[in-house]
């Protein structure tokens, strides 16, 4: 039962994260192991700095 409440909990967590506009490392990490394995990740630093140049940005378009 404490596992399912402990995924309860951060899915809900990042659920308000997102409602927030707050970007997900964790997601972004998945992301680029499965879709961009050849490619270095970036740093959680660089990562938030593109994540708010991405948002406040106009005509951005998306990875993928």
């Amino acid at each position: 039962m404490i596992p399912t409440i402990r995924s309860l909990g951060r899915k809900l967590a990042q659920t308000a994260r997102l409602a927030c506009g707050v970007p997900d490392y964790d997601a972004y990490l998945k992301h680029q192991r499965e879709k961009h394995p050849d490619a270095a990740p970036m740093s959680y630093e660089a990562f938030f700095a593109d994540r708010l140049q991405a948002r406040y940005r106009r005509g951005a378009s998306r990875c993928c």
